[in-house]
């Protein structure tokens, strides 16, 4: 989010509803227990029965998916399919009881560790502590983290799907399109023939989600460049140019281009705020978090981490900032471009 752990206006909880919307596709708004509001799942009606994102794992969004279900002449039990966007917890958690009701769930295989629930807790501590965390900050926003995740249960079966994959439907191909970057296994659901794609969290009316750090699927050791991988799905969203966008969070997108456009310059300044921060001096992650977000609790802390993280990962990788390593912390620094190493020498 740009904001992590703030709540998005009232106006961004609506369905996704208005013309262009193929007669066959019916959202369904599920509460969620989460900071980002209620979630839209997406009804297929046709063969297979399937539906795009599962919901959270709690009463309120089962009976909530029952009723949306129970609207259009269905019921759970007939759910053939879910396809799943990503492995965040309002996205997946309600499809292990889909699951053991019959339905075969697809997913990434880059988010695996995801929907597992496989959390490489000491890293995270680490990168913490070297981020400048305090000890009493880091306890908590670790506790944070698990709290969040015994919401669910973990995922650990699911039919992998990869780019171009396309799955048979009544209407036409369900065509997969990778658009890593919230995570490393995103995907969105291109329904061919329709210009419409079901983007989950990639983009959303009014609000930009956050690029979350999670470790290099092809690298564990590595943190993935979430950054990088972000900016390069915008532009092959808007190659597409698809003529609607159905995201998880919010009403329709219609006008693609202008949504990408907003989703790069806040990424733009994002990068120009942390670097301008970086020439006054030289920080700490949890220095320029504090900085930059001053607000946000535990959660928010963490979502704040990652984005600032995640944006110094990918100023290093561009030669911009460098790493200075004291003992167990690590410092960032501006790198001086040569404007100014020729300024300094000439005094």
């Amino acid at each position: 989010m740009s904001r992590p752990g703030r709540r998005r206006h009232r106006r961004d909880h609506g369905a996704c509803l208005g013309p262009g919307l193929p007669e066959w596709v019916t959202p369904i708004v599920l509460p969620t227990p989460y900071a980002i509001g209620p979630v839209t799942v997406y009804l297929l009606q046709g063969r297979p029965l399937t539906l795009v994102d599962a919901g959270p794992a709690t009463r309120p969004a089962r009976r909530a998916l029952v009723a949306g279900l129970a609207a259009s002449g269905r019921r759970v039990e007939e759910i053939e399919r879910v396809l799943l966007t990503h492995g965040h917890h309002d996205h997946f958690g309600g499809a292990v009881r889909l699951q053991r009701e019959g339905a075969e769930v697809f997913a990434h295989p880059w988010d695996a560790g995801n929907l597992a629930l496989q959390r490489a807790y000491s890293v995270l501590w680490r990168r913490l502590r070297a981020g400048g965390m305090r000890l009493r900050r880091g306890v908590a926003l670790v506790a944070a983290v698990r709290l969040l995740d015994a919401t669910v249960r973990p995922l650990r079966r699911f039919t992998p799907v990869e780019d171009g994959d396309e799955l048979p439907f009544e209407h036409g191909p369900v065509r997969v399109r990778h658009t890593p970057g919230h995570t490393p296994g995103h995907v969105a659901y291109e329904l061919a023939g329709e210009r419409v794609l079901v983007t989950g969290d990639t983009v959303l009316d009014g609000i930009t989600p956050n690029a979350v750090v999670d470790a290099d699927p092809l690298d564990p050791a590595r943190p993935f460049r979430s950054i990088a991988a972000y900016r390069e799905t915008l532009q092959r969203l808007r190659s597409l140019e698809p003529r609607l966008l159905l995201p998880s969070h919010g009403p329709c997108i219609a006008d693609v281009h202008a949504q990408v456009a907003r989703l790069l310059t806040q990424q733009d300044r994002r990068a120009a705020e942390v670097m301008a921060r970086l020439e006054g001096g030289a920080a700490t992650a949890v220095e320029l978090v504090t900085a930059m977000f001053p607000h946000a609790g535990a959660l928010g802390s963490f979502l704040a981490f990652s984005e600032v993280f995640g944006h110094l990962v990918e100023l290093e990788a561009r030669g911009e900032v460098v790493r200075v390593r004291e003992r167990r912390r690590e410092r960032w620094a501006a790198r001086p471009s040569p404007r100014r190493r020729s300024a300094a020498a000439s005094r």
